[in-house]
């Protein structure tokens, strides 16, 4: 198992290029789970470092969902890897859609 600081560093680093393939995309969101599989064990400061690379994911959101888009249907992958609902990264379709819905 990839030791959880190099997830993260390579997590926060990945989320500032959404304009890289729908398949680094979707390894983009697999690194999330593996970093979720070890939250736990976050300092302080790994902790905050995730938060910004979230806010950094969800302020590019609406591109990393179309790039995936093009190469997978995101509800397949879910069902077929068995993402749980508490992995919000992978549900996509529901966020961008949340983002348009009028506040």
């Amino acid at each position: 198992m990839e030791r959880i600081e190099g997830l993260l560093e390579k997590f926060a680093l990945s989320v500032q290029y959404p304009d890289v393939s729908g398949f680094e995309l979707l390894e983009l969101l697999d690194m999330r789970s593996k970093i979720a599989e070890q939250e736990y064990n976050l300092t302080e400061e790994e902790r905050r470092k995730l938060e910004e690379a979230d806010r950094c994911f969800l302020r590019n959101i609406r591109k990393i969902y179309t790039n995936i888009a093009q190469v997978a249907n995101l509800v397949e992958v879910r069902e077929k890897l068995g993402v749980s609902p508490s992995h919000w990264w992978w549900y996509l379709e529901e966020l961008v859609g949340l983002e348009k819905a009028p506040a």
